[in-house]
């Protein structure tokens, strides 16, 4: 039985955010993406930086880059789109009402992206790790994002069979318990589960654990990790906006490649099909650090073995790319006055080591 929707907040939502983030609209016949972000040509700078920072000559190749902007997005996070996605469906379907709270795992962009829900009145907790970066702590407030920290990594390898010592998840346990109870919540409801809680902290799965939360509580939780909307997102409005600004200026994604980093898998596999069902073929290359290197907000390719969204099938390459390597493109591109980050800089090393090939090659943010 399909819930009743929240109409109020509905119409809020859709004033306050769906109206103000990509996503399509038909007019006079015709079905168009609105507020798309900037699609910027890198290829100037990406050939001076090849030159300059790693002596490769690109001159004579015939290769055009682009670059998708989406730090312009509400929040400045590229998980918005996802996140408008995700919450539009759930307020429609009656799975998200206004007096709700709103429980999810980050790394730290999704989360920041939940900020557009503080408009709405919305409270929201972000169960993070102390390891990120204050920076990124700081822009969780700015958007009324409160937030549950845990001494452990949010996004380990699904499935992990190595538990640690019950002691520590216990006191974890313990930790996540105080936190409840300092934003205000029934610590009874969490001892009366306090097995299952630990269970999934032994096994570092906090993923699952916000979800759990989440059905214990009545609270709503996105799960972008498991949620085909998620790359349902990128598949009906991220591709066709790319496409779309390509044709304004004279090309089509047919001839272009996608690069992009992994996080949940969404906008990897959302653009995937999007080119297959449009094109019928695979032009998506997803970009990984190597296994011992951490870089913020991007799997490694052995921690998204197992994720729901992660479909090697449907990519045209996987590669790993040294990020140490690429903090020189970095530097470069930020003091040109470019507004990217880590994966960002992965991405267009990568196409600095595809540059050899045939064609034209674009740069898109991470998924």
């Amino acid at each position: 039985m399909t819930e009743e929707t929240d109409n109020s907040l509905l119409e809020r939502f859709e004033q306050e955010v769906w109206s103000k983030v990509p996503h399509l609209e038909n007019s006079d016949g015709q079905t168009r993406v609105v507020n798309a972000t900037p699609l910027v040509d890198l290829t100037e700078d990406f050939k001076e930086c090849a030159k300059t920072v790693y002596k490769l000559n690109l001159d004579d190749k015939d290769l055009k880059v682009f670059g998708k902007l989406d730090s312009t997005l509400l929040t400045g996070s590229i998980k918005v789109r996802p996140a408008a996605n995700i919450i539009h469906d759930a307020i429609i379907t009656g799975k998200l009402k206004s007096d709700q709270t709103v429980i999810e795992a980050t790394s730290g962009n999704f989360g920041i992206a939940l900020g557009i829900l503080s408009k709405l009145g919305l409270n929201v907790i972000a169960l993070v790790s102390r390891k990120l970066q204050e920076g990124v702590f700081e822009e969780l407030r700015n958007g009324n994002i409160r937030t549950m920290d845990l001494d452990m990594d949010i996004c380990p390898a699904p499935g992990m069979e190595g538990k640690q010592n019950l002691m520590i998840a216990k006191a974890t346990a313990a930790n996540v318990r105080s936190q409840l109870s300092n934003l205000g919540f029934n610590t009874e409801i969490f001892d009366k589960e306090i097995s299952e809680i630990e269970s999934l902290l032994a096994k570092q799965d906090v993923i699952n654990l916000a979800k759990f939360l989440a059905k214990i509580y009545g609270f709503f939780c996105p799960a972008q990790y498991d949620n085909q909307l998620n790359i349902d997102a990128h598949r009906t409005i991220t591709g066709a906006e790319i496409d779309q600004q390509l044709h304004e200026k004279g090309h089509s994604l047919e001839n272009f490649n996608v690069f992009c980093t992994f996080g949940t898998g969404g906008t990897s596999g959302g653009l995937s099909k999007y080119f297959s069902e449009k094109y019928g073929k695979k032009s998506v290359y997803v970009i990984f650090p190597p296994s011992n290197q951490d870089v913020a907000g991007i799997r490694t390719k052995a921690n998204a073995d197992g994720l729901t969204l992660y479909d090697p099938e449907i990519y045209a390459e996987q590669q790993e790319m040294d990020w140490e390597k690429a903090k020189l493109l970095l530097k470069f591109f930020v003091d040109k006055g470019h507004d990217m980050g880590e994966s960002s800089a992965l991405e267009l090393y990568a196409i600095l080591q595809k540059a050899n090939s045939e064609g034209c090659l674009l740069y898109t943010s991470p998924s």
